[in-house]
């Protein structure tokens, strides 16, 4: 897809990730919108925007209210005139044993993680679909490919709803000219702790996320490139780390196989219809 001359909507704009996208679309000529709930780092994004000649819109959005994605739709209508890119990027985090965890915690996690993506989908695919033109990323984790440690279970489940969500939407959406991706970051170096919450922990200095750590994080500056090439060259999966594929292939190669061979005793075999 051409970026050049586009307008893309970012939410999670104002850090990490989704301020690498935002600036390396700018940089590359879109047009963009900052979608987040952090005024005065929006603020410096766009600045940032503005150094690189590139018209930006910030609107304060929270991707798990109703009302804030419907509101970040009509302004961007009535500002930018159109969507031709959209990339859903608002994340937070929550660990701890999920059985000491509260509902409403496990609420408040996926209404952002995977509720903020379904989301701004409803929001903004119409608009592309009636267009035939459009390019939408989700942002989900190597999470999402795989379970890489129990103490981050609420994480991962939501992670993968959002990439089961997106290869749905990537069948549903490409036939009318939306074509779709999904990004699978690993460790990567942004602000995710910040608001990130611990339940059920007696000394939460001890608890420590085991993200794999055989290999490097690498900088948020650094993803913002691999979505955009991802963009232009319309790429579905996007991975920082291509080396964990290699154990999400094996894993999920040996839970295929154990399941396959589960079922062998229990499933009639098909008739030879050619005896």
């Amino acid at each position: 897809m051409r970026i050049e001359g586009a307008v893309a909507v970012v939410t999670g704009g104002a850090s990490g990730i989704g301020r690498s996208t935002v600036v390396e679309l700018a940089r590359r000529g879109a047009d963009v919108v900052i979608a987040d709930v952090n005024d005065l780092r929006m603020e410096a994004v766009h600045r940032e925007v503005d150094a690189l000649g590139r018209r930006a819109l910030v609107v304060h959005c929270d991707v798990s209210l109703d009302r804030d994605v419907e509101r970040l739709r009509r302004e961007v209508m009535e500002e930018m005139g159109r969507v031709d890119i959209l990339m859903n990027n608002a994340g937070v985090a929550l660990l701890g044993p999920p059985e000491t965890i509260p509902a409403e915690d496990w609420d408040w996690l996926l209404q952002i993680n995977l509720m903020g993506p379904i989301r701004g989908v409803r929001a903004f695919l119409p608009h592309m679909m009636e267009r035939g033109s459009g390019y939408i990323v989700n942002t989900a984790s190597v999470a999402g490919l795989y379970a890489y440690h129990w103490d981050t279970i609420p994480y991962i489940t939501a992670k993968h709803g959002v990439v089961g969500f997106t290869e749905g939407l990537k069948l549903y959406a490409e036939p009318h000219g939306v074509k779709v991706s999904v990004l699978c970051p690993g460790l990567v170096s942004t602000n995710l702790a910040e608001n990130a919450r611990l339940s059920g922990l007696d000394d939460p200095s001890q608890w420590v996320s085991a993200l794999p750590r055989d290999y490097e994080a690498i900088d948020a500056d650094a993803v913002g490139p691999m979505v955009a090439d991802a963009i232009r060259d319309e790429r579905y999966l996007i991975l920082t780390h291509p080396e964990l594929m290699e154990p999400v292939l094996e894993e999920r190669g040996r839970d295929l196989a154990g399941a396959i061979e589960k079922q062998r005793g229990r499933i009639s075999p098909p008739p030879n219809i050619h005896k």
